[in-house]
């Protein structure tokens, strides 16, 4: 009787240490969880910020481009330019040209960059919803699958952080268009 006893107590207790070690596991695993919700709206009000900063400048940058054709066009006019070869021995055209060429070169880069933060936001919405999903479902979950979405989500957090504390491009790389070709496109 006495083992009985015994065993029974020593049931109740694995049962009990089962129950509390599991609402403490699910416990830390929802804190975790819960942070990277916190990690991810961070995040993407800083990408939010850097899209709107990047298209700001896009704007600004096809206004001077617009400015630099229509000088162009009243150059050309003025001085009745007909031919590519004649305009480059313009020093204001060709300045122009060449300063039209940089700036698509940068509207190109800013371009890139708006896409990858948008992409970059369309794959933390993801991960958001999967952690709303997987907090509603946390006691089905095992450990290894909630380790593995926070290792993934580390993965994209530390892609992006990266990414939004860097200028948005490097003018020594942006591409230079042709100038012949923006002569051209001017033109016509």
């Amino acid at each position: 009787m006495k083992k009985n006893v015994f065993y029974s107590c020593v049931i109740a207790a694995m049962i009990i240490l089962l129950v509390y070690g599991s609402i403490y596991g699910s416990s830390l695993k929802t804190s975790e969880l819960n942070q990277k919700i916190a990690e991810i709206s961070s995040l993407q009000h800083s990408i939010s910020s850097k899209i709107s900063q990047a298209k700001d400048m896009r704007e600004q940058l096809k206004q001077q481009t617009e400015e630099l054709t229509e000088e162009i066009k009243e150059e050309k006019e003025r001085i009745q330019i007909a031919s590519f070869q004649k305009a480059i021995q313009n020093p204001r055209i060709n300045n122009d040209l060449k300063l039209i060429q940089k700036l698509l070169g940068y509207i190109t880069r800013l371009n890139e960059k708006i896409s990858y933060f948008m992409i970059g936001n369309e794959t933390l919405n993801f991960y958001f919803q999967q952690v709303q999903d997987d907090l509603l479902m946390i006691k089905t979950l095992n450990d290894l699958e909630v380790d593995k979405l926070i290792a993934q989500i580390n993965s994209v957090l530390d892609e992006y952080v990266l990414e939004t504390n860097k200028p948005m491009f490097d003018v020594n790389d942006a591409p230079l268009h042709d100038t012949e070709k923006i002569w051209n496109e001017i033109i016509n």
